[in-house]
């Protein structure tokens, strides 16, 4: 049973989510979620180097961002384009309505329940799209 979550949200500035889609930002922000005391520490800056969309949907751009993304398991962003029916086969993509990364993140917190029941759908398997206000 997973005891820590790794998240990843999509950032052009570091302190919000980008405006664009989640695999179109500068880089990702990548923070650990504490399952049993449901503290977020902040661990790394990922830059985006995934591949360009050659149109828009591109499959190899899905696979691109979710190699740069290994072994995280939720996504965060404020949209998600049309690769979202990919990248939720292997992450539990989730909605901001807040455009500040750090309140977005203390509003996860009340989603738990349903990101541990999405963890829970293997791999290849529609997770569901969570959203926090």
């Amino acid at each position: 049973m997973i005891k820590t979550l790794s998240i990843a949200c999509g950032s052009d500035d570091g302190v919000n989510f980008t405006n664009e889609h989640f695999g179109s930002a500068k880089f990702y922000l990548l923070y650990s979620l504490n399952l049993n005391t449901g503290s977020i520490k902040y661990t790394k800056k990922l830059a985006n180097t995934s591949v360009s969309e050659t149109f828009h949907g591109d499959p190899a751009k899905a696979s691109s961002v979710s190699e740069l993304l290994d072994g995280v398991q939720v996504i965060v962003g404020l949209a998600m384009g049309s690769n979202v029916v990919r990248m939720r086969k292997r992450f539990v993509p989730v909605i901001s309505r807040e455009k500040n990364i750090k309140l977005a993140l203390e509003k996860l917190k009340g989603k738990l329940d349903s990101i541990r029941e999405n963890l829970d759908i293997p791999t290849g398997k529609d997770k569901s799209l969570i959203f926090i206000g």
